[in-house]
């Protein structure tokens, strides 16, 4: 009986751990998916950009191509109006695209709000002036549902994931990372 017990109070504890360490492991793979590991597999191929061929609505139903955006660094944000963290991130992410858009660097904003006049109102009191739009089953099906918002996916040049940023990272963190992209050849 005693033996029964035990193992059933370990149990919440072990369910517990595993939901904690599953965004952790998952977020690795996805780094290591688009890591250097892979970007020496292509050799001499051309290899395809598949967030080129991702589209969004802006607020005012406008679309936004990100073909045209191929061939630049590219954080695509994923973040809500209703978000603390995503309030915080915002400004840097503005600095950052500010500072970098004339060497190929592009922020991208991707709302997962429902209706598109909480991102207006959001947008009155922290501007975003770099290009966003909402949330779609085209970017769901390319990126997952995000775990966590916000969550910040980094693209190279050649079309290839290099770092998701899960939550409020630090600026400076996100900058190396950046820069080490615009830097490569």
């Amino acid at each position: 009986m005693s033996r029964r017990r035990a193992v059933s109070s370990r149990l919440p504890v072990a369910l517990l751990a595993l939901l904690l360490l599953a965004p952790a492991v998952a977020s690795c793979a996805a780094e290591s998916a688009g890591g250097p590991a892979a970007a020496a597999t292509g050799g001499a191929q051309e290899r395809e950009d598949p967030y080129a061929k991702l589209s969004l609505l802006d607020t005012q139903g406008r679309l936004i191509r990100l073909s045209d955006f191929k061939g630049q660094v590219r954080i695509i944000d994923v973040w809500a109006s209703w978000c603390g963290p995503c309030r915080m991130i915002i400004p840097h992410l503005n600095r950052l695209y500010d500072q970098y858009r004339g060497r190929g660097f592009v922020v991208i904003g991707v709302s997962v709000d429902d209706d598109p006049a909480d991102v207006v109102g959001f947008t009155k009191k922290i501007p975003l002036r770099y290009p966003s739009g909402m949330m779609n089953p085209e970017i769901v099906r390319l990126l997952g549902q995000p775990d966590a918002v916000p969550t910040s996916y980094l693209i190279d040049r050649q079309g290839r994931l290099r770092r998701k940023f899960v939550g409020f990272v630090d600026p400076e963190t996100m900058e190396h990372e950046i820069r080490k992209y615009l830097e490569a050849p």
